[in-house]
């Protein structure tokens, strides 16, 4: 038997969800994986495709030891992912948290005004073109679609509070988008342990009762990747 170990880097997209799917199936299901470490160093990105891959890597959690090892930055979705694990481990110098929701539209009409184009929009729905680049959203929309984003908080919210056992008194102080050095976010029960990979191998040995190989495993590129060779 041995333990899988895996690294999350960059933006955490869809792309980035099916080509880890593999990965923790493969981990879950394989009688002869013990555990799995997964080393993070990602600023987040997609909520859909967070809360895919922290659903899997909670019910492997239920049937064997997942660590998380933060090696750079583990914020926003990739912390959203690392809260379903066993244990989570950093760095001194990693940055961790960013707790919240964010979406940014682009609003363009005052350039498209200095040079004289008009955007004429045709719909069927009043909310059709809510989230325009052309036009201002109205105060009904705008309420509309906070209400949304307010959705999406609190899953992320509710997930990382239950997971890390963390009161809701301090989930509203320490969810509210920033972010947190690895002293201050182990104050915060957001870690558990903070030190080199091999202080948290030391721990997961010790819970797992014995010493097991290390096998590294990467997502498979993209078959135009692999044709081009890069």
């Amino acid at each position: 038997m041995y333990i899988l170990r895996t690294r999350i880097e960059g933006t955490i997209t869809q792309q980035l969800y099916r080509s880890f799917y593999p990965i923790l199936s493969y981990a879950e299901n394989k009688r002869s994986v013990a555990g799995l470490i997964i080393v993070f160093n990602s600023g987040g990105g997609d909520a859909v495709a967070s809360q895919l891959m922290f659903e899997m890597v909670r019910k492997i959690r239920k049937k064997k030891p997942v660590y998380s090892f933060v090696q750079g930055i583990c914020a926003s979705g990739a912390y959203w992912i690392s809260a379903g694990s066993s244990k989570i481990y950093s760095l001194e110098t990693s940055i961790i948290g960013s707790i919240g929701v964010i979406s940014m539209i682009p609003y363009i009409k005052p350039l498209l005004d200095r040079i004289g184009v008009e955007m004429r929009t045709y719909k069927v729905g009043k909310y059709k073109d809510m989230l325009s680049y052309y036009r201002e959203p109205s105060q009904e929309e705008s309420d509309h679609y906070m209400r949304v984003l307010n959705d999406v908080y609190a899953k992320f919210r509710d997930s990382v509070m239950s997971e890390r056992k963390i009161s809701s008194e301090r989930m509203d102080e320490i969810a509210q988008g920033q972010i947190f050095s690895s002293s201050m976010a182990l104050e915060n029960h957001l870690i558990d342990g903070v030190g080199t990979m091999d202080a948290m191998m030391d721990d997961m040995y010790r819970d797992m009762g014995r010493k097991y190989r290390v096998k590294d495993i990467v997502p498979r590129k993209p078959w135009l990747m692999r044709f081009l060779g890069t």
